[in-house]
């Protein structure tokens, strides 16, 4: 039996702290967050400074979406995520926080890191409504997703790679790396 962590107080109070720029998306995004982390802690065991950078990361992985109201959010989410570290006195997990926001839309295996690879894999098991499932059985999913439901949040992401697309035609997915 897979127990899911359904509340994190760091994840909470960093979310809760970006709550105005979420607006009406905060529990989607919350909920994207929540299933993100769960699935990486099936893939992969964290625990120490590793779990602190998966709950920071896990939390700010997507948020430049919001804060700069654009698609190419991966830089912006690392400069939130290491603007939090250093007011919290946490600078010394500013590279593997960045390099989990950084590689979490990867195209292809992240070698350097079971932590970053595990977390590309639950994000795109999500993303993907689990047509990749790396080996998270169907039934731990729809309890996952059952625990935090989409609320719109795929639909939300579809619409902004669509804007997305008609803004930069050559350039319509600039958050995903080689």
């Amino acid at each position: 039996m897979v127990v899911y962590i359904s509340s994190n107080q760091t994840i909470d109070e960093i979310l809760l702290s970006y709550k105005v720029d979420l607006a009406a998306d905060y529990d989607k995004y919350r909920n994207h967050v929540y299933r993100v982390f769960n699935l990486t802690l099936q893939l992969c065991t964290a625990d120490g400074d590793n779990y602190k950078a998966l709950e920071i990361a896990s939390a700010f992985h997507d948020l430049g979406i919001w804060t700069e109201k654009a698609f190419d959010y991966i830089e912006p989410s690392i400069a939130l995520s290491n603007k939090y570290l250093i007011q919290n006195a946490r600078p010394g997990l500013a590279n593997q926080v960045s390099e989990i926001i950084s590689n979490h839309h990867k195209l292809g295996t992240y070698k350097l890191s079971s932590l970053v690879e595990a977390f590309r894999k639950a994000d795109l098991i999500d993303l993907s409504f689990g047509l990749f499932s790396f080996g998270i059985e169907e039934e731990r999913r729809k309890e996952l997703n059952r625990l935090f439901p989409s609320l719109g949040f795929h639909r939300f992401i579809v619409w902004q790679a669509i804007k997305n697309t008609f803004k930069h035609p050559l350039n319509p997915l600039p958050m995903m790396k080689r």
